[in-house]
């Protein structure tokens, strides 16, 4: 097996909750900026009950805590980054962060918690 794909398998075996295709457009800024620094406007690209992964262009590190809101101004929510990618894209960097508050900040109704392929329904496997 490709190595790769078997950390891959492993990560996925490791997290939290499931993970799902979703685009929700935020705002998102490292908490206490200067009041100069611009929001930068992003989506998510999947998004869990606990977090979701972006592509941001600007230089965020692991640790930083983000301000994220959603554009249309009705939510928001702090979150820590708690991972991100060297590879440069033409969209940015990929990142991932954890929401540190508002639980159901998605507004999406996920998957049981600790999901495993033994909890799919057999027709999904």
């Amino acid at each position: 097996m490709d190595p790769k794909s078997e950390q891959g398998r492993q990560e996925s075996q490791r997290r939290r909750s499931a993970r799902i295709v979703l685009r929700v457009p935020l705002l998102v800024n490292v908490v206490d900026s200067p009041p100069e620094s611009p929001w930068e406007s992003v989506e998510t690209v999947l998004v869990s009950k606990h977090g979701a992964m972006i592509r941001a262009k600007s230089d965020f590190q692991v640790g930083d805590t983000l301000d994220i809101r959603v554009r249309n101004g009705d939510r928001s929510a702090r979150a820590r980054v708690v991972w991100t990618t060297s590879q440069v894209t033409s969209g940015g960097i990929e990142l991932g962060f954890e929401i540190l508050e508002e639980e159901g900040f998605w507004d999406v109704n996920f998957p049981p918690d600790r999901w495993s392929e033994k909890s799919r329904p057999s027709s999904q496997k």
